[in-house]
């Protein structure tokens, strides 16, 4: 019962929350699809490597759009409250780096290739991350939580 009445500090609307779980699962779906295609020559699907380059693409510029829409109050109220601090920094620098080869592949010819690796590792790197940055905001909560409740009982009595 305690965690359905946590601190809700930080915590995104339901359809942005929704709306960025969707698009980073295409976007990670899409990057390890073309990954495997490219890299490695495994198709999973029956679909072209570039068609799934497309959709890579697609998911990338609206899951930074999202990733923008979090800063001015996600970032800024767990910053502010000292709340999953190390993953959250974490996640903007890894977000940052991956942008960022992101548009030296499209743009840099001469460093195109080590771009790619760049992007294929980070890349890889923030499937992990962005799962362990929700999982460890739900404890931080849960436990901000449980320090109130225990902090709140002690004043009472």
């Amino acid at each position: 019962m305690l965690y359905k009445k946590r601190n809700r500090v930080a915590r995104l609307p339901f359809w942005q929350s929704l709306s960025t779980h969707i698009t980073f699962v295409i976007c990670a779906i899409s990057g390890v699809l073309y990954l495997l295609a490219h890299e490695f020559d495994i198709q999973l699907l029956p679909i072209k490597s570039y068609s799934i380059l497309i959709a890579h693409g697609f998911a990338s510029y609206f899951f930074a759009l999202l990733f923008g829409a979090v800063m001015p109050v996600h970032i800024k109220a767990g910053w502010k409250n000292k709340r999953n601090k190390i993953s959250g920094s974490l996640t903007v620098l890894v977000m940052g780096l991956l942008l960022l080869s992101g548009l030296v592949l499209y743009y840099g010819a001469d460093t195109r290739d080590a771009a790619l690796w760049v992007h294929w590792v980070i890349g890889c790197g923030l499937v992990l991350l962005f799962p362990f940055h929700f999982i460890a905001g739900r404890r931080a909560n849960y436990l901000a939580m449980k320090h109130a409740k225990k902090s709140s009982h002690k004043q009472n009595t």
